[in-house]
């Protein structure tokens, strides 16, 4: 099942948002929206980037009502080991269709950078992501990358497959669950399929999210990244201002 780490909770929230209803005598200030949060570790696709350590996080996206939109991130991370504790920056931008009143479309084309660890250099790449999604409660993504590089391994394509569902529960909760296939055949020889199921609470501008995060990877994988990939709870606050 797909993790709903703080990138998937990012995009999940953005679809959310550029979802939403928007009145069009909306003030100019409604045209961004922030957040900032603090997870226990930073997970991206089932690895740990900050080495079992806390991570925080900050996050602005532009959206002035029509199509188009654009974000940028900014998160702590950790080499293995904790040697080093640098950070990971996103960038996007894309445009969004609601196709009636249940559906609705988005492309992005999203660039990572990370600064402060060892092969940081190296680990940079660009994703152009597809995603649709339906009645608010279940997205699907495609995400095409076409230079991925896993510390010394050479760049190359990387394709990543998710499925996220939501379902509203009561007093502010929601159940939350997803499905992901990371390939990294070019990379390391093999892919991985990561996931989640777990809890999101609204109160209010406040998030808090509980998950049990889990992987499950080739031989070729497991012996590349095997010390990354995460098997264990994942818990976050984020506030949105």
């Amino acid at each position: 099942m797909m993790a709903l780490t703080r990138d998937a909770i990012a995009l999940y929230a953005l679809v959310l948002l550029l979802a939403a209803p928007w009145p069009c005598h909306a003030a100019a200030s409604s045209d961004w929206q922030f957040e900032a949060g603090v997870e226990t570790e930073n997970i991206t696709r089932g690895m740990d980037i900050s080495d079992r350590k806390p991570s925080v996080h900050a996050a602005a996206t532009w959206y002035p009502g029509s199509g188009f939109f654009a974000g940028t991130s900014v998160s702590s991370i950790r080499s293995p080991g904790g040697s080093q504790t640098g950070a990971k920056f996103v960038t996007d931008a894309g445009y969004t269709w609601r196709l009636g009143n249940d559906w609705g479309a988005q492309v992005a084309l999203s660039d990572y950078r990370f600064t402060r660890i060892p092969y940081a250099y190296r680990i940079d790449y660009d994703e152009l992501v597809l995603s649709a999604g339906w009645r608010d409660s279940i997205f699907a993504s495609i995400g095409f990358s076409p230079n991925t590089g896993m510390g010394p391994s050479p760049r190359s394509w990387a394709v990543a497959y998710d499925l996220v569902g939501r379902v509203p529960l009561s007093h502010g909760f929601s159940a939350t669950a997803g499905i992901g296939y990371y390939d990294l055949r070019q990379e390391v020889g093999g892919g991985y399929a990561y996931g989640n199921a777990g809890l999101t609470y609204q109160y209010h501008a406040w998030q808090f999210d509980v998950s049990y995060v889990a992987t499950r990877a080739s031989a070729a994988a497991q012996a590349a990244l095997g010390g990354l990939l995460v098997n264990r709870w994942y818990a976050d606050a984020i506030w949105h201002f």
